[in-house]
């Protein structure tokens, strides 16, 4: 069994256990997790590695949206990760954009895109999540993306100087926190357009952009192509 599916979760903690192996990867929002051994915050870039049989919990803001692959039987070298959560390579963040379209819109493609998904986590070597501190700041600025941040704030949140924050953020994740706070606001837009009704100017506003000409500007960047145009016809693969 290979089941690859997006799922979204409730603001309020629940819990289960299953006979199989899984593994979920955040695409939006955060995700706690309440696994035996402690309780456990899941950002985009990441995965967390769930043994058969364990107990667990997990609770998502409305919007956040979670890539889940369930394995019957999992590769052998899945079993160090069991309870961890670690590091998504680039390629792979990368390519969670290309299954998020396939799942959203019926495609006989699907079988084969969770088949390379899962040879790319047994390809690509896996490193430790991130520092905590880190962790707080990415975790402000998923909250407060409608609210001007600056880096001295976000700095704050990960009780580190501004040139520590900066090296560290830059250390782990390879960007800076200012193109990593861009992309969690495109990616809100994005699903804002794709799932809401709400004007442009108003997702403008609850993306961080005062000026709706600025966000517009800043989406056909990020997408090619302007916000009411995405809308109209989100890109097909």
């Amino acid at each position: 069994m290979l089941s690859l599916s997006i799922r979204q979760y409730s603001p309020q903690l629940q819990s289960h256990q299953h006979e199989f192996t899984q593994l979920v990867l955040p695409l939006t929002g955060v995700l706690k997790l309440a696994m035996p051994t402690a309780m456990v915050l899941l950002h985009p870039g990441e995965v967390v590695f769930i043994a058969p049989g364990t107990e667990h919990g997990f609770a998502a803001q409305n919007l956040s949206r979670f890539l889940v692959l369930d394995l019957a039987e999992a590769p052998p070298q899945f079993r160090a990760y069991f309870g961890q959560t670690m590091m998504l390579p680039a390629p792979i963040t990368s390519y969670l954009t290309t299954l998020e379209q396939l799942l959203l819109e019926p495609s006989a493609l699907l079988p084969q895109a969770g088949q390379l998904l899962l040879d790319m986590l047994c390809q690509y070597p896996l490193q430790p999540r991130l520092d905590q501190r880190l962790q707080r700041a990415m975790l402000y600025m998923q909250q407060h993306l409608g609210a001007p941040l600056d880096l001295a704030l976000l700095a704050d949140q990960a009780h580190l100087s501004l040139s520590q924050f900066k090296q560290l953020f830059r250390q782990q994740l390879q960007q800076t926190p200012g193109d990593y706070l861009t992309k969690l606001r495109m990616q809100q837009a994005r699903q804002l357009l794709q799932f809401s009704d709400l004007p442009v100017q108003r997702i403008a506003r609850l993306c961080g952009y005062n000026s709706a000409s600025a966000f517009s500007a800043r989406f056909r960047q990020q997408f090619q192509q302007n916000p009411q145009q995405f809308r109209e016809q989100p890109p097909a693969l």
